[in-house]
């Protein structure tokens, strides 16, 4: 590293005293003079990382620690991917005195496993990229000047073990009224399967969605937009049973469970939503509004009346009137010629009714059940990556994109999870010569922590540069 900087203070900054020059004298965008600055800076970086490879494998070489266990196969040069974009460093290849086996040790201690071809800062750029757009963007963005294939960062994605974000309580709240909403997402699986009628059939994902808040958070909100307090998600491509223990264990570790009056479960009334009332204590289930209107006007659309059906059910609803919403679908369906209207009618008739309890208690609550805003975050948290776009995913695509967004919105990094997978396998074939190598290699860190300490010229404020004077004659101050 030492090299590194002196080289960069001998020529890396004569690069950018000229960037700078040429920026304020042909009044260029300043977007000229990032691009500048990053090649140079990232050129330094790229020297840096090589310049530490090499002396620590040097060092590995000259240990008399490493002798006693291990003896040099053969020095090789690699590359490797990184953020500065791509480094080329040598490094030796040793052998086990007692068991046989090879490594390149400082790859070993680094991190860097035998047939990695990009660095762990790459993996979480890909990762990260690709939650928000797409395989290819990602692939393109990762690092300086280089990209990787989108099937490389699919594979990534495929292969990351996604955790639940951590939640931080200092202490549990109390909270007399808490909300839970969910819903679920429709994604197209890749085709496949037998061809039928000449057509393939598509399969279909639907990744659940569940998420909990303690109301409208008033100042917050306009009259376009609610936002809602201390919202945590949940779900994915999860079995029913395990979701709802995860919600009810965090209701649990968040809040003083015994203080809660009520808690209100909102959906379109599947089956799977419904059973939220079997896992958390004091739940009762509301229907969702929205939900509830699409299948209303299914119902009316096609009546020439100007609304009456439609407002005669949305009446009977408000009262709320069991018997005036049977009768006024009787009606409906007398006045309806098709048979396959009649059938659409039934089917808003029998979703209705079936979720009557779900429609009462708004009636009973009034403003405390405040509605569900469901659909619109299956959108913006799954919606937007898996199924507003024309694409066929696979399942454990699927699965592991939606929980990867659901991560990301509980707060969660994806530095965290790459890096606790690395640990994981890093101990699962940790070698015992390992730590006595870190260890000792950290009393020679003098050389590095002088280099740091150098006379880096050009950041010096001490001293005034030739930088320092031209700057001084463009501006004109003598």
């Amino acid at each position: 590293m030492y090299n590194s900087l002196q080289h960069f203070n001998e020529f890396g900054t004569r690069k950018i005293e000229e960037a700078i020059k040429n920026f304020i004298n042909e009044k260029k965008d300043l977007a000229d003079l990032v691009l500048d600055l990053q090649e140079s800076l990232f050129e330094l970086g790229r020297n840096i990382l090589t310049e530490v490879l090499e002396d620590m494998d040097e060092y590995l070489r000259n240990c008399g620690i490493r002798k006693k266990e291990w003896e040099i196969v053969r020095k090789d040069q690699t590359s490797l991917l990184t953020s500065f974009g791509t480094i080329k460093y040598k490094r030796t290849y040793f052998k086990h005195k007692r068991e046989g086996s090879r490594k390149y040790l400082v790859d070993e201690i680094v991190g860097i496993n035998p047939h990695d071809r990009v660095s762990a800062d790459v993996v979480i750029n890909a990762i990260d990229e690709a939650i928000d757009s797409s395989y290819s963007k990602a692939g393109e963005k990762v690092a300086y000047m280089d990209e990787i294939s989108k099937q490389s960062v699919m594979n990534k994605i495929h292969q990351i073990e996604v955790t639940d974000a951590p939640i931080y309580v200092q202490e549990k709240k109390d909270i007399k009224i808490l909300y839970i909403e969910a819903d679920e997402d429709h994604v197209a699986l890749q085709k496949r399967g037998e061809i039928e009628k000449d057509l393939k059939k598509n399969k279909i994902a639907m990744p659940k969605i569940v998420y909990v808040h303690k109301g409208i958070d008033r100042e917050k909100s306009t009259k376009d937009r609610k936002v809602l307090k201390n919202v945590r998600y949940f779900g994915g491509e999860i079995n029913t049973e395990e979701l709802w223990l995860k919600v009810a264990e965090y209701i649990d570790a968040k809040y003083n469970e015994e203080n809660i009056e009520k808690i209100y479960i909102s959906g379109d009334g599947a089956s799977w939503i419904r059973q939220g009332t079997q896992w958390i204590t004091k739940s009762k289930f509301v229907l969702d509004r929205y939900r509830m209107n699409k299948y209303i006007k299914a119902a009316t659309a096609h009546l020439d009346d100007e609304g009456t059906m439609y407002y005669a059910i949305k009446d009977a609803i408000e009262w709320p009137d069991r018997d005036m919403v049977k009768d006024v679908f009787k009606e409906i369906i007398e006045k309806t010629e098709s048979d396959t209207k009649k059938e659409v009618v039934k089917n808003a008739r029998k979703y209705i009714l079936k979720n009557w309890d779900g429609i009462e208690i708004q009636s009973e609550r009034g403003e405390e059940t405040i509605g569900c805003s469901a659909e619109g975050h299956v959108s913006h948290v799954l919606s937007d990556r898996l199924s507003s776009r024309p694409k066929g995913w696979s399942k454990i695509g699927v699965a592991q994109m939606s929980q990867l967004r659901i991560y990301k919105e509980n707060g969660g990094k994806i530095y965290d999870l790459v890096m606790a997978q690395k640990i994981k396998e890093e101990k699962e074939k940790k070698i015992q010569i390992q730590e006595t190598l870190i260890k000792s290699l950290r009393n020679v860190t003098t050389k590095y922590e002088n280099a740091v300490n150098a006379n880096i010229t050009v950041i010096d404020a001490g001293h005034k540069t030739g930088l320092y004077n031209s700057i001084k004659t463009i501006i004109g101050i003598r």
